[in-house]
């Protein structure tokens, strides 16, 4: 019996190359057209003068992103997400250490599906119409994640907690073995082809000594002119679980003859995301073709937007010949003698500070904090899954990640010092189910809708300014609990002055809040045990929100900060 050998050593593609210089920047922002929100979690590509792709970044919650070129030259930027239509930039100059900015607006594209009219005999195989306009938006979709995972197995910033399995079977697909192996690595690489050229000249399925090696197509072998030639694409579609699936399949023409492969490309139908490559392999023997000779991919988009091959599996039959006796003749036919197959998937992925950013079949909570106040994300806020030991801090962005959850239902929230001297911090319901990715949001809310939430038991128009601060003692270096918070106000009643004051006592992190009114003199009196420490004046101006700080014990230090 011949030994059978596998050409696995684990990747989808092998694109791209990142230069150690990084003097020229270009920096900038994604935006959607119609509603002008950021587009978070896109890629933007460097292209050069050839429109060969350099190097990439991804947008950060705010859509913003900075890529960076190897050296100056003449460049072109292309915009990709999924989901999305791509832009491609003019050509423009970027010279040693400079930097530039660029803004894109991009369009949601809506992948539709009509009726496929083919043309063409038996040799070739043409969609023509509405049907090749779709197809080709589908292929490009599906384009986008191969090089989207390309582009993260080679930056070396996650770790990958895999296990590779090997299992055998008998003809009739009884379980004999089952061996796995855990893993930890900076790639995950199923599959890597040979050349594109090699592959279309001797097939997918070759025999080497006494090997039969099977090979499955990379990116490189997907987008390149000879697979795009020599093989036929059409649309498909289906409902799973409720939800509408889109499929590209792709099968050789008809007039080729040595081993190859068809399959099909599944992406969600709302999304269109990519989840799912099935393949198989065609002109090869019967038993390899009735006995399922295939592999299969499935694809996970990480919540910061990039994408990874989650699980893979390659199956092959193990075919001998055996000799039997016809008559006086002896015979050789092909039989099958067991089934091999091996795969692997990924149970978690960690960040390069050991954060766990993904985990196999348990639910994750993505998401932004933003200060509304000053329109930018909150870095270092602590966000929880309130009742748990889930915890996380946000990224300078604001951007953050809680994974690895159990199921059922439960609230995210976010501590911060600036939403604590605020008062009022967001918070979302979630239910988590085994193996989702849910998005939640948080932020403290614009400075109008806080003095509006903080200040609702005020009459509307008389105080609609919210005045806060901490107060903190020099002397003794800590803040200040308890202290009495009085601020005061002349107000203009028939005529005549009028003195007003709203009054506070400070929490147990010496912060007070007052709702007065932004348009009028304000002195702020703090008193401890009975004693007047320090008055101070406060003025709004156009402000809503005012925050002063008031360091008692010595009166005459004062630190006033304003949003």
């Amino acid at each position: 019996m011949a030994t059978l050998r596998i050409s696995l050593s684990l990747s989808v593609m092998a694109l791209l190359s990142v230069a150690a210089l990084r003097a020229q920047t270009v920096e900038g922002a994604l935006i959607q057209s119609s509603t002008l929100a950021p587009v978070r979690g896109a890629y933007v590509v460097l292209l050069d003068q050839d429109s060969v792709e350099v190097t990439r970044a991804l947008t950060n919650p705010l859509g913003r992103f900075t890529i960076h070129a190897p050296r100056a030259g003449s460049y072109r930027l292309r915009t990709e997400r999924i989901g999305y239509s791509s832009v491609v930039s003019s050509i423009f100059a970027l010279a040693e250490g400079q930097l530039l900015n660029r803004q894109f607006r991009i369009k949601p594209v809506l992948v539709r599906l009509a009726p496929a009219t083919i043309e063409g005999d038996a040799r070739e195989c043409r969609v023509i119409g509405e049907q090749a306009f779709q197809t080709l938006a589908v292929w490009e979709e599906a384009r986008k994640a191969l090089k989207a995972i390309a582009w993260v197995n080679l930056q070396e910033h996650l770790v990958h907690e895999l296990e590779r399995f090997e299992r055998w079977y008998t003809p009739n697909f009884r379980l004999l073995h089952d061996k796995r192996t855990p893993v930890k690595a900076l790639h995950v690489m199923p599959f890597r082809s040979r050349s594109v050229e090699e592959m279309d000249e001797r097939g997918y399925v070759v025999i080497e000594n006494d090997s039969v090696v099977y090979q499955a197509p990379d990116a490189e072998v997907f987008f390149s002119d000879l697979f795009l030639q020599h093989h036929c694409f059409s649309l498909d579609e289906k409902r799973q679980g409720g939800r509408r699936k889109v499929g590209l399949r792709f099968a050789p023409l008809a007039s080729r003859t040595i081993p190859d492969v068809k399959g099909v490309f599944w992406l969600d139908g709302e999304t269109s995301a990519l989840e799912l490559l099935e393949l198989s392999y065609v002109n090869v023997g019967m038993w390899q073709r009735e006995r399922g000779a295939a592999g299969e991919l499935q694809f996970e988009r990480l919540p910061d937007g990039r994408w990874i091959v989650s699980r893979w599996w390659i199956r092959m039959p193990m075919v001998t010949k055996v000799e039997s006796l016809k008559g006086p003749v002896w015979s050789l036919k092909e039989a099958i003698v067991g089934i091999q197959e091996d795969g692997g998937e990924v149970i978690k992925v960690y960040a390069s500070d050991g954060r766990t950013i993904y985990a196999r079949g348990r639910a994750t909570v993505a998401g932004t904090v933003f200060d509304s106040t000053t329109g930018t994300g909150l870095a270092g806020a602590f966000v929880r899954l309130q009742g748990t030991e889930f915890v996380t801090i946000s990224e300078v962005d604001g951007s953050y990640w809680l994974t690895d959850l159990p199921e059922g239902d439960f609230v995210v929230t976010f501590e911060h010092p600036r939403s604590a001297l605020l008062g009022l911090a967001d918070e979302k319901e979630v239910d988590l189910k085994e193996g989702t990715q849910l998005n939640a949001d948080l932020a403290i809310p614009a400075p109008k809708v806080l003095v509006e939430r903080v200040c609702r038991a005020a009459t509307a128009g008389e105080r609609d300014g919210l005045i806060v601060g901490r107060i903190r003692d020099v002397a003794l270096d800590t803040v200040v609990a308890g202290a009495r918070v009085k601020v005061v106000w002349l107000e203009n009643v028939e005529a005549g002055q009028v003195v007003s004051w709203a009054e506070v006592i400070t929490d147990s992190v010496g912060v007070y809040r007052a709702c007065v009114p932004k348009s009028a003199a304000l002195s702020v009196e703090v008193t401890v045990d009975g004693v007047l420490e320090a008055a101070v004046p406060a003025m709004f101006g156009e402000r809503v929100i005012h925050v002063l700080d008031v360091e008692i014990r010595e009166p005459e230090r004062l630190i006033e900060r304003d949003n």
